[in-house]
């Protein structure tokens, strides 16, 4: 394999290899050897959200599967529902709409987002995502006939990290998510204050939390305060490990973390039909962390942390219809345990 490394605009960009279709220059900033302290203001932040991966991941459904058996009946069972037709314009639609915009519009460029699915998605939505990858320079796509998702991502992931010359972070974000502009500029800034220190944890705490469920009439939206969620939580480790290694519930319980509680860092997107429980203020833990947002507060919200979903002054309504949308979708595909 065979990598070039040239100094343009001040980050180094990787022509990497033709991998899953994306054959765009990937901007990451790690060189082989760290020659000064300068190369922690080079070194990319790493991504990783699975995009209808068929396997075993953290999910609720995959919890029951130990043995290899196990795993590859859960594959075989879950492909029938996890790549319906309704269900993959639905998973498009949130991951076109939310997620590829919140990290077209990071400030910081400096990351690389690795999609990863599966070798067995049909031949349609797969060459759909390889163009989408392929368009947008800080995505890569993983395809995978692994059946975990440590196995699937870690060769890639010890690639960077060898091109850094070090454990690189990486966090994760789910393909119904979104996160704030300024995410990566953030846990950029905190990595490279601690320099050598790992292994060292990360959460952008706060974020807004968007319900549309049938039985509640319509959408809600609530500010949140969740340290150590699925969004966007990250970690910086020796070992062959990665950021789906650890429970992220726990991971400040087992290493030194920081709880960033600057602003906002993520919109969570939940409507009928998703894995995750459905959340409503009858529930004690939803009343200590979430508060009714307001229509007034939720725009000057989106307009400083999330500008990239609407016109200045029309960004709550811009939400409203595209969580109508997606609500429409969600009502006409399947319930499925996967995301």
């Amino acid at each position: 394999m065979l990598w070039k490394h040239a100094l343009a605009g001040g980050q180094f960009i990787l022509d990497k290899p033709p991998i899953a279709g994306n054959t765009a220059p990937v901007p990451v900033c790690g060189v082989g050897k760290r020659q000064n302290d300068m190369a922690y203001l080079l070194e990319p932040a790493i991504g990783i959200c699975r995009f209808s991966f068929c396997g075993k991941g953290d999910w609720r459904s995959s919890r029951a599967a130990q043995t290899p058996e196990d795993i590859a009946q859960l594959r075989a069972r879950n492909a029938q529902t996890l790549y319906a037709p309704d269900r993959m314009a639905l998973r498009f639609y949130l991951f076109e709409n939310f997620l590829l915009p919140s990290l077209d519009a990071q400030t910081d460029k400096n990351f690389i987002c690795l999609i990863l699915t599966s070798d067995i998605m049909p031949a349609p939505y797969l060459a759909r995502l390889r163009e989408i990858c392929a368009a947008a320079p800080h995505l890569e796509l993983l395809v995978s006939s692994e059946t975990t998702v440590h196995a699937a991502l870690w060769p890639r992931l010890s690639e960077l990290n060898a091109l850094a010359g070090r454990p690189l972070v990486n966090f994760r974000i789910d393909d119904d998510d979104c996160l704030s502009v300024d995410y990566v500029q953030e846990l950029r800034g905190f990595m490279t204050r601690l320099g050598d220190r790992m292994p060292i944890s990360y959460s952008r705490s706060n974020g807004l939390v968007v319900t549309h469920y049938a039985t509640d009439g319509g959408m809600r939206i609530y500010q949140a305060h969740l340290p150590f969620n699925s969004m966007g939580t990250a970690i910086r480790v020796h070992g062959e490990r990665t950021i789906f290694s650890f429970g992220h519930n726990a991971l400040h319980k087992r290493f030194s973390a920081i709880v960033d509680n600057s602003g906002m860092g993520f919109i969570s997107i939940k409507i009928d039909g998703h894995d995750s429980e459905p959340i409503s203020m009858a529930m004690p833990h939803v009343r200590n962390s979430h508060v009714p947002a307001q229509r007034d507060e939720t725009e000057t919200v989106l307009s400083k942390w999330f500008p990239f979903l609407g016109a200045d002054g029309g960004r709550y309504d811009a939400l409203v219809q595209k969580i109508g949308a997606a609500a429409a979708l969600g009502a006409e595909a399947d319930v499925v345990a996967l995301p």
